[in-house]
């Protein structure tokens, strides 16, 4: 006992408290996650080297595939080259968006791309006849054997699907721009097939563009004679009219209707130039009368009225001079008195010419005007006989404007058509040229392998851990402690080869003492076990197991021979229906247990006693029922230190279960094996041992980092 108080607590494994930190999930932990790995290394290696072998096949029957692109723009409002052009220069802004979308369909058309198989003559490419597949052969082979094969295909066909394929198109946002992207297998390739598709759609849309005006100017051509021929017979037509009914003129006005104009306008001069007159002669007339000249601008501004003016003027002055200085009596007053009488007179005959003038021009006015308004009423009655067919005329002449009007528009659109077929008026152009791209699509090769590594780790991981969580092996202390929710679980490592074989019960395995890891468990067990129960002597301790039959012999077996390596009494009582402390010992015991259970005799009549100072109890080739209350009787009594009692599997026989429900024997061992034990198998004994007794599980077999 001195040993086991000694040892230091890193030798003992398993042998302080977990706590509570066994019970979280096994598969969280990273312990358990790389015993699993270690485990199931095949399953974990067998996702890695299939995701690799597939990443290799993809890499090697998918050659590297390169994408380049091209930039065209769209110009819906096109070059208005000439007036009234055959597309309209301006449009709505949904109507454009719709003519690009269009567009864009054109670019990627069989029309487009069918020219570019010829331009490039791809039907004789081998990366656009396609590649056979291991599907495509084996549907060859199926077809060849059932009869039903196919004609070849057309490699033009061929080649047009998979540049269709491999030709895509879209409209940036918010923009008449479209791209154009052509993958190959060749970098330079990929460049001039972008750039061929280009090309060859704005070449087929100017030549579309071209056949589009001369079809419509063909047509407009065609209608030309027939406008021509309507014209003339609408010329012809109206002419004879106006020849039958003698109406002379232009073809918007007659003769007779000029006249009648030309007669109103004069009849409207003669009668203003009547009154004008009438004006005049009545002003001249007043004067005559008394009234002041000054007024009248035909006496003021004639000349020789102006000159007697100056002279009476003159001759005034002198009367005045002469009356001023000579007197009235002088003769040269009165010469000078008559002088001014002489002007005077004078002046009054030249004023009565005026106003006989002014009376004849108003008097040939009147006339004049009374000559035209007769000739202006006889002019009205010619022109009303010619009324209605005037009417009559200038309808045909309307009609002979509107057909002039319609030809003339004809021809001259089809003349503009015709300079129209030799214009390229579309606006489109490439505004970004295909150059060959640097990368190539998809990841690299690198990467595809990395990541059907990680893939393959990933998959057999959870792969482990899927069959692991199926298969409810225990593996560990931690793993069964999160199962049962129980911490501190006692645990030992695997037993050495010598202690699990028939040689442990020799001399030469009794006699020695050993100072390893497993030997250091089963001392601190041990130890346990006799501090769980204080005071009792002998210390019967049974050792029962749910599916591990061996792990619990061994168990058993290595409890006795450490307490018997330690100079206690020790007795191994063999209780296991299959026998195996009995079978590896090899030896018959003395007397018949049943017979000395009967007989209520010691045990020491049935014991066989080792070289080591173990006393072992072979187990009968048939133990009654009702022999397992005075079995654990003479157990009871027995003046051992220690009995260790190797019962079945719980729920395999009678006896093993009555032992274990005796509650007289304070300590119940549960082995449970780390390797071969399953966690529904310890559930089952649990439950069949009852809450009642809570036996004392042990796990075996525990690796050296649990």
């Amino acid at each position: 006992m001195t040993m086991v108080e000694n040892v230091r607590n890193g030798l003992l494994i398993g042998a302080g408290p977990r706590g509570e930190e066994g019970r979280e999930p096994w598969f969280l932990d990273p312990r358990e996650i790389l015993r699993t790995v270690r485990l199931r290394w095949i399953t974990v290696l067998l996702p890695v080297l299939l995701l690799l072998g597939l990443a290799a096949a993809w890499t090697h029957l998918n050659p590297p595939q390169y994408a380049a692109s091209t930039q065209i723009l769209i110009d819906p409002r096109g070059l208005q080259v000439v007036k009234d052009g055959l597309t309209p220069p301006d449009q709505a802004s949904d109507a454009s968006l719709l003519l690009v979308d269009s567009q864009l369909r054109v670019l990627t058309s069989d029309d487009v791309l069918g020219r570019v198989v010829d331009r490039f003559d791809l039907a004789q490419d081998p990366e656009f006849q396609g590649r056979e597949t291991l599907l495509g052969a084996l549907k060859g082979l199926v077809a060849r054997l059932t009869g039903r094969t196919e004609p070849p295909a057309d490699p033009r066909l061929a080649a047009l699907r998979i540049l269709r394929d491999r030709t895509g198109a879209r409209r940036l946002e918010r923009s008449f721009v479209l791209e154009l992207g052509v993958t190959s297998e060749d970098r330079d390739k990929a460049a001039r097939l972008a750039r061929g598709v280009a090309e060859t759609y704005l070449a087929r849309d100017a030549a579309t563009r071209s056949d589009t005006t001369r079809r419509a100017g063909e047509a407009i051509e065609g209608r030309l004679a027939e406008l021509r021929d309507a014209l003339r017979k609408a010329e012809d037509k109206a002419q004879g009219f106006r020849a039958r009914h003698n109406l002379v003129g232009t073809r918007a006005q007659l003769v007779s209707e000029q006249q009648l104009t030309q007669l109103s306008d004069q009849l409207g001069a003669a009668r203003a130039k009547a009154l004008e007159a009438g004006a005049r002669l009545r002003q001249i007339e007043g004067v005559l009368a008394g009234g002041p000249s000054d007024s009248v601008n035909e006496i003021v501004q004639n000349p020789t009225i102006t000159a007697l003016r100056g002279q009476l003027a003159g001759v005034e002055r002198l009367r005045a001079d002469a009356e001023e200085t000579l007197g009235r009596r002088h003769p040269s007053y009165q010469a000078a008195l008559v002088q001014e009488k002489a002007v005077r007179g004078t002046i009054q005959a030249e004023i009565r010419r005026i106003a006989a003038a002014s009376r004849n021009d108003y008097q040939a006015a009147l006339a004049s005007a009374r000559t035209l308004a007769d000739t202006l009423e006889r002019r009205k009655a010619d022109a009303l006989k010619v009324g209605d067919d005037f009417v009559q005329l200038r309808e045909l002449e309307r009609q002979v404007e509107a057909s002039r009007a319609v030809y003339e528009a004809f021809l001259v659109r089809a003349r503009e058509l015709q300079e129209q077929q030799r214009l390229d008026t579309s606006a489109s152009r490439i505004i970004s040229p295909a150059s060959p791209p640097e990368k190539r699509l998809g990841p690299p090769t690198p990467v595809v392998f990395a990541a059907a590594l990680v893939a393959g780790l990933g998959l057999g991981l959870v792969g482990s851990l899927g069959l692991e969580l199926l298969a409810g092996r225990v593996r560990s202390r931690r793993r069964l402690e999160g199962h049962l929710g129980r911490s501190g679980l006692d645990a030992l490592p695997r037993a050495p080869r010598g202690v699990a074989g028939a040689g442990a019960f020799r001399a030469s395995f009794g006699t020695a003492r050993g100072d390893g890891s497993y030997e250091v468990a089963l001392a601190r067990l041990r130890h346990r076990l006799a501090a769980a129960a204080p005071g009792q002597r002998p210390l019967v301790v049974l050792v029962t197991a749910a599916d591990d039959r061996t792990g619990k012999s061994v168990l058993a077996r290595a409890l006795a021979l450490s307490a018997a390596s330690d100079r206690e009494r020790v007795i191994l009582v063999d209780t296991d229906p299959k026998g195996l402390v009995t079978r590896d010992l090899g030896a018959a015991a003395p007397r018949d247990l049943p017979a000395t259970l009967r007989e209520r005799g010691t045990l020491g009549e049935a014991l066989i006693t080792l070289a080591s100072g173990l006393q072992v109890l072979p187990r009968p080739s048939d133990l009654p029922r009702d022999l397992a209350g005075r079995l654990a009787d003479a157990l009871l009594r027995s003046d051992a230190d220690l009995v260790v009692v190797d019962l079945g599997l719980v729920g395999g026989n009678v006896v093993t279960e009555r032992l274990i429900a005796d509650e007289r024997i304070p300590v119940l061992l549960l082995a449970v094996s780390a390797r071969r034990g399953r966690l529904a198998a310890v559930d089952r004994a649990l439950k069949a041992i009852g809450a009642g007794r809570r036996p004392r599980i042990v796990v075996t077999d525990v690796g050296a980092r649990d």
